[in-house]
């Protein structure tokens, strides 16, 4: 399977090993800082990163990289861990089915990689083959304790616990399926207490958990890592929560559309074989509970990753270890089928469903094909470009955090923050949108800012086109799986982030700066506004001049909390259009309004009030506001 993967996207690449997502090598960034004596850390010297959400697999590579898997060849180690973690997987199919015909076995195994949209994430160079290998061994572990003598059974719970806390290292969505196994734990605890058992297994799992969460915060200010703050639905400010209940469904249908019905049977029609298979242990005593824990892991595995918003995109990859799950049960099913009703059906039955399975595969094996061939051909070659342009202290602004910065060796600032730098929210941010991306960059000394660009046009295009001077580009052809067909490298000018003009202030919200707005409380009308933008105008004085804001749409309101006092105070709000909004202060109605600026920035004011700290300011948009920035400064 893994060779019928590889060679023709090996061939693709031209020689090079293929990797099919940028993903990967955002594990080898992790993996070779490791070595380099700064754990956790993307970019060696730049400070911890909740990016890396599956440590245990970065700590496998960083063996890789330690004996002299350097460069392109540490994809090489990871498909050599990817096909030995395939094999543990299925030694534990055997396991489980230890008492039928050892054919069954074989046809359960053959089942796990024929799936073409489970081989392509199997062998992609990801987690989830080491990740599926040791869900397996954790059921392997469950049945046996299920069968466990009194005298040891104590200490059978706490060996599945301790499985349990390296499989939330390795996926932190491994919390469900301990949880099930925890349960299951309880309920065959018999003379013994049943909250004994279910702390012996959850709690390892648990802690691991808590310490990487009281590690983000303490490093990060954020209990959630940087690829849950951002791809997970509930994240995303612009989505209502009817919004988001469509994406969960899309995302659950998609699935099982292009996945179950599309990937793991010859023909849609033939889905409720699998069904069926899947519940047939449910028939038997022997495999009822273990069964049921299985397949209930398996769905509810599939139901969290409904709710990442990327869920159904780049190969369905994050629900791999559902359909891993679901092998597993079907593989209990038809264990249950060759003792009930005879070894030759289940071996027919498996046999039909994986030849029907691997029928179908081919489109996966061009996807990978294509799929690496884009990594190659854009990611890896843009990274090679930066290799030799970037100084030893200088840094580069990019999105897609893997390839780029491993082949590039340099310092670097991810725009969607998946990649940490000094404790500033840039995942936050970037769930803004780009204006709140370069309001962070404001915030760092000139010296520390990115001096070259390395960004999609389409993803960013306020970035580049005010920010950014073309020095080269990379285009691909037949895009599969990069965020653009296009990647520019330009050189970065951020002089209008330090010459702005501005009043004499008692309190200042800039608006669209994340930071600004924590320590202001501010609020947006989002989901129905707020959306982020940003210009560069000149000011009175011809200085060019950025500025990042929001739009607050005709008859909806934005507002923050004052941190200062005045018995005399004016709002002054900049724009680049014209402002017509009121505003509200303890119960006080303020006009503010000003005609758009013929050139430059627009600056509106209001008559003096008073304010005390801590008051909430309302702004209320009569007409489309677009605001960048609220002072308060001293009346007269």
């Amino acid at each position: 399977m893994a060779a019928a993967f590889y060679i023709p996207a090996m061939r693709a690449c031209a020689g090079d090993f293929p990797v099919p997502l940028d993903d990967v090598f955002i594990h080898f960034d992790f993996a070779r800082s490791l070595c380099r004596g700064h754990p956790f850390a993307w970019v060696a010297g730049q400070g911890y990163s909740s990016g890396e959400t599956s440590p245990l697999y970065a700590l496998v590579l960083a063996c890789g990289w330690a004996v002299g898997f350097r460069g392109g060849a540490l994809a090489v180690f990871a498909a050599l861990i990817a096909c030995a973690s395939i094999v543990w997987a299925m030694v534990s199919l055997r396991a489980l089915l230890r008492s039928s015909h050892v054919l069954v076995a074989c046809v359960a195994s053959a089942l796990l990689v024929s799936i073409g949209a489970l081989d392509f994430t199997l062998v992609s160079g990801m987690e989830f083959a080491l990740f599926i290998a040791l869900v397996f061994r954790a059921f392997v572990r469950a049945e046996a304790l299920m069968r466990t003598p009194p005298h040891v059974r104590a200490a059978a719970q706490w060996r599945l616990g301790g499985l349990g806390a390296l499989l939330v290292w390795t996926r932190p969505e491994a919390a469900l399926v301990i949880a099930v196994l925890a349960v299951l734990a309880a309920r065959h605890a018999r003379s013994q207490s049943p909250l004994a058992a279910l702390v012996r297994v959850a709690s390892p799992g648990a802690v691991a958990t808590l310490l990487v969460a009281v590690l983000n915060v303490s490093l990060t200010g954020d209990w959630a890592s940087a690829g849950a703050r951002l791809k997970l639905l509930s994240s995303n400010p612009y989505l209502s929560d009817l919004d988001r209940g469509r994406e969960v469904v899309l995302n659950a249908f998609y699935f099982h559309w292009k996945v179950i019905e599309g990937s793991a049977v010859a023909r849609p029609g033939l889905v409720w074989l699998l069904l069926a298979c899947a519940l047939a242990p449910l028939a038997s005593r022997r495999t009822r509970d273990l069964g049921c824990a299985v397949l209930v892991s398996s769905g509810l595995y599939a139901l969290l990753v409904s709710f990442n918003g990327a869920a159904r995109y780049q190969g369905f990859r994050y629900y791999a270890p559902a359909v891993a799950m679901f092998v597993c049960a079907i593989a209990l099913g038809l264990g249950a089928i060759g003792r009930k009703v005879g070894a030759p059906l289940a071996i027919v039955l498996g046999a039909f469903i994986a030849g029907g399975a691997a029928w179908r595969a081919g489109s996966q094996v061009a996807f990978f094909r294509d799929a690496s061939q884009n990594v190659h051909d854009q990611q890896v070659l843009v990274g090679k470009k930066l290799h030799d342009r970037v100084a030893p202290r200088e840094r580069v602004l990019i999105n897609d955090a893997g390839a780029i910065v491993y082949f590039a060796d340099c310092g670097a600032i991810d725009a969607l923050g998946l990649g940490g730098f000094r404790r500033l929210p840039f995942t936050r941010a970037a769930l803004s949108g780009e204006a709140s991306t370069v309001e962070l960059l404001q915030h760092l000394a000139p010296a520390d800012r990115p001096t070259l660009l390395a960004l999609y046009p389409n993803w960013f295009p306020g970035i580049t086109s005010h920010f950014g001077h073309e020095l080269d580009r990379v285009t691909i052809e037949h895009n599969v799986i990069c965020g653009g067909p296009t990647k520019v490298i330009e050189t970065a000018d951020w002089s209008s982030l330090d010459t702005d003009e501005v009043p004499a202030a008692i309190d200042t919200l800039d608006v669209a700066d994340v930071e600004s707005e924590q320590d202001h409380a501010y609020e947006s009308p989002a989901p129905n506004g707020g959306w982020t933008i940003m210009d560069v105008l000149p000011t009175h004085s011809g200085v060019m001049v950025f500025d990042g804001g929001r739009i607050i749409p005709a008859g909806e309101r934005e507002s923050f909390r004052a941190r200062a006092s005045s018995k005399s105070a004016t709002l002054v709000l900049r724009s680049d259009d014209v402002v017509d909004a009121t505003v509200e202060v303890a119960g006080t109605v303020l006009e503010l309004s000003a005609p758009k600026a013929q050139q430059g920035w627009t600056a509106a004011e209001t008559v003096s009030f008073a304010i005390s700290d801590g008051e909430r300011v309302v702004i209320h948009a009569r007409a489309p506001l677009r605001d960048f920035h609220v002072w308060i400064v001293p009346g007269l």
